[in-house]
């Protein structure tokens, strides 16, 4: 057990980094849609813009990682998401904090395949817990990052923001320092001769594992990028709003460590269609009331809705136990895609509602039941079914 906890924490340290920075955008949205004067359209379209890379390159740099898999690319990786996105501080124009958010999600795509696949080598029992905290690493990550960003920018002021990629480029150096440890992990040596073909059932049971757990991005998505923005319209400062995002994620993470011990116990089928359910219904209840309850309907939403995806990241790579890497990026990467397409979609129908952000988000409700319905085609349930999807594959 020993052995594992290095391994872990180093490669967990790097994920709550990536996570990080690809997670400062909301808390600094407000001021950024002042600033540049931008529409919740284009505000949508900037999101979309950075899931192209952290998102839907995952495939592609999944199929290099079963390749050629390296200690130094995860620590590279988050050199890369650090430097790029702390220059966000600096952007006077649309177009220039495109490019600099595009070329930041480059860190999260290299990172996410190899380091999702690498923690599942450590131990081959609770890998269900074992990769629940990973995620998790990773969605503190996200939870510090808004409320960080938001107090650094009001403290320093906005030109500031290009001071935190420091710690990002030190966790970098701090993976490079202990390459040899992480060298030791079966998933990051080469495998040039790893069979890489993909079957007709690994991409059907693929393709509906991420429509399921694609949608559930859609919803935490629209909720990460707008919430802020939200709380802001109603009132609230930016930093109380920024706090019910950290929140709003800070759930998500204990959401995911739960769902990872159920996981192992129960299947990610059930788990997916449990959590789903009660989603919906905390969900609805956020839309109806208002006050405190309300945003504890919302947080406890966000628990539901992330704590099957621990589960799935692993039921991908059992379900292609001959390419890990690259069933891994094809789960994140098309998930976290269509996450961002729902961001998009939810400015855009906001603006085509007279700025009508309540209604738009209420719209995810919908995609939430098709995740449901969805989660009823899974193939596989539980722990003996998967094992027996890995002895006939």
């Amino acid at each position: 057990m020993n052995s594992i906890i290095l391994p872990l924490v180093l490669i967990s340290l790097g994920h709550f980094f990536i996570d990080f920075y690809m997670n400062m955008l909301p808390g600094l949205m407000p001021a950024i849609t002042k600033n540049l004067s931008l529409s919740m359209t284009l505000s949508g379209l900037l999101f979309t813009m950075l899931s192209v890379t952290s998102s839907w390159m995952q495939p592609f740099f999944g199929y290099l990682g079963d390749r050629f898999k390296g200690p130094v690319i995860l620590a590279v990786s988050v050199m890369i998401s650090a430097f790029f996105m702390s220059l966000v501080g600096v952007a006077k124009s649309f177009l220039f904090l495109a490019a600099v958010v595009t070329l930041a999600g480059i860190g999260s795509s290299l990172y996410h395949p190899i380091g999702s696949v690498s923690v599942t080598t450590l131990s081959p029992k609770n890998q269900g817990f074992i990769m629940a905290l990973y995620i998790t690493a990773g969605t503190v990550g996200m939870t510090l990052a808004p409320v960080s960003a938001t107090l650094f920018k009001s403290a320093f002021g906005f030109e500031s923001i290009v001071f935190l990629g420091l710690p990002g480029i030190m966790a970098g150096i701090i993976l490079l320092s202990y390459k040899d440890k992480l060298a030791g992990s079966d998933s990051l040596k080469e495998s040039p001769g790893r069979n890489l073909g993909l079957s007709r059932s690994h991409i059907k049971n693929l393709i509906i594992l991420v429509i399921v757990v694609g949608f559930r991005t859609w919803v935490l998505n629209s909720f990460t990028i707008y919430t802020t923005v939200f709380y802001v319209s109603r009132g609230l400062t930016e930093e109380a709003s920024s706090a019910i995002l950290s929140l709003f994620l800070l759930f998500q993470s204990i959401g995911g460590i739960a769902g990872g011990f159920v996981s192992d116990r129960i299947g990610v089928k059930k788990t997916l269609i449990y959590s789903a359910f009660f989603s919906i219904i905390f969900l609805a209840a956020f839309f109806c009331i208002q006050g405190p309850v309300s945003v504890a309907c919302l947080l406890v939403s966000g628990a539901l809705i992330q704590s099957a995806f621990p589960g799935s990241v692993l039921l991908s790579q059992r379900l292609c136990p001959q390419n890990p890497s690259i069933a891994t990026g094809f789960l994140q990467g098309f998930t976290f895609g269509i996450g961002g397409l729902g961001g998009l979609f939810t400015g855009v129908l906001s603006d085509a509602l007279g700025g009508n952000l309540f209604v738009a988000l209420m719209s995810t409700i919908v995609f939430l039941a098709v995740s449901l319905t969805g989660s009823l085609m899974i193939p596989v349930s539980g722990v003996k079914q998967i094992k027996a999807v890995e002895k006939t594959v």
